[in-house]
């Protein structure tokens, strides 16, 4: 996989938008989409979620929606042989890229001075018959973005040992709505501010060395519930009967370096129960309320994950 995988250039974006939105590359990718998997479905509304390989000028060459090794690999090689097989006339547009109207990239507002943190979500481990299968040891990530001016207003003014601070509001919900949510098995979606029933975050001051650093510690707790999926029937033995939420309880510590002017440690843990499900979470078999558990940390500023942009960032409101 990954010597076939050289040959390609790598490229991802959410499907939703390449297939509703008028931006030239995502028209482009419906001009070689509707030759795919899917390609029947363009019209239907149907996903057309997958792996797709074509030329820089749309023309189509293979595409699959799976995840096994083998079944990429015979793609990508019926891709590399329609390449060789195309005209090279035929593999470029002729138009210039950089001269199209093309959208704004989320990666654009990336927060260069803040805080990137990676969200990293699982099950805990529990007796059930799937606990050695997929389902029990599948874990997620997402990314979760602070400005910089965000960053600093995690601390206390007062860096003596014991100050504490409750955390802004809104930063607080942002983790809440948009991180704590059950994405462990596949894709979810976030709460709305009025499903959010309790979030709220402390900072302390653990130790301090004058103009040099300070250590923190953080608790903090959340719940978030709202209605059944629509057409999910209630539940037998489910005291959350008819709903969907994640409620958790908080705890995490970081140090911040004055002298760069930015967190050089940061690990926050949120444990806690999940209950209910959506539409592609995977929980069809697995909606009553059992152990999750969420960990924060800080993500490497050489690492290109770090600038994936958080999966709801267009609801950050930046």
């Amino acid at each position: 996989m990954q010597k076939l995988a050289r040959q390609f250039v790598p490229c991802a974006d959410e499907v939703w938008r390449l297939q509703n939105r008028e931006e030239s590359d995502c028209v482009l990718f419906r001009q070689f989409a509707r030759h795919g998997h899917y390609g029947a479905n363009v019209a239907t509304g149907a996903t057309l979620q997958g792996i797709y390989c074509a030329t820089p000028s749309g023309e189509f060459l293979a595409s699959i929606n799976s995840n096994n090794p083998g079944e990429m690999a015979a793609m990508l090689r019926r891709a590399l042989a329609a390449w060789q097989a195309l005209p090279r006339e035929r593999r470029l547009q002729a138009e210039n890229p950089a001269e199209q109207s093309i959208a704004r990239a989320q990666t654009e507002l990336f927060p260069e001075d803040g805080l990137w943190l990676r969200c990293t979500v699982r099950d805990l481990p529990r007796d059930t018959p799937n606990a050695a299968t997929w389902w029990g040891q599948a874990w997620n990530q997402d990314n979760l973005w602070l400005r910089g001016e965000e960053a600093l207003s995690l601390m206390p003014r007062e860096l003596a040992k014991g100050a504490t601070l409750e955390w802004p509001e809104q930063l607080v919900r942002r983790l809440v709505r948009f991180n704590l949510v059950d994405f462990v098995r596949g894709q979810t979606v976030s709460y709305g501010s009025e499903q959010v029933h309790e979030a709220w975050m402390r900072t302390e001051v653990v130790k301090t060395k004058r103009n040099k650093w300070v250590e923190l510690r953080f608790t903090g707790g959340s719940r978030a519930s709202t209605g059944a999926w629509p057409g999910e029937g209630l539940e037998v033995g489910n005291p959350e009967a008819g709903s969907r939420g994640v409620g958790t309880q908080m705890r995490g510590s970081a140090r911040f370096d004055f002298k760069q002017g930015r967190f050089t440690e940061f690990e926050l843990v949120a444990a806690g129960v999940r209950w209910g499900r959506t539409e592609f979470n995977f929980r069809e078999n697995d909606s009553a309320p059992a152990g999750i558990a969420f960990v924060v940390r800080l993500a490497e500023a050489d690492d290109p994950q770090t600038r994936v942009a958080p999966a709801f960032l267009w609801e950050y409101g930046w």
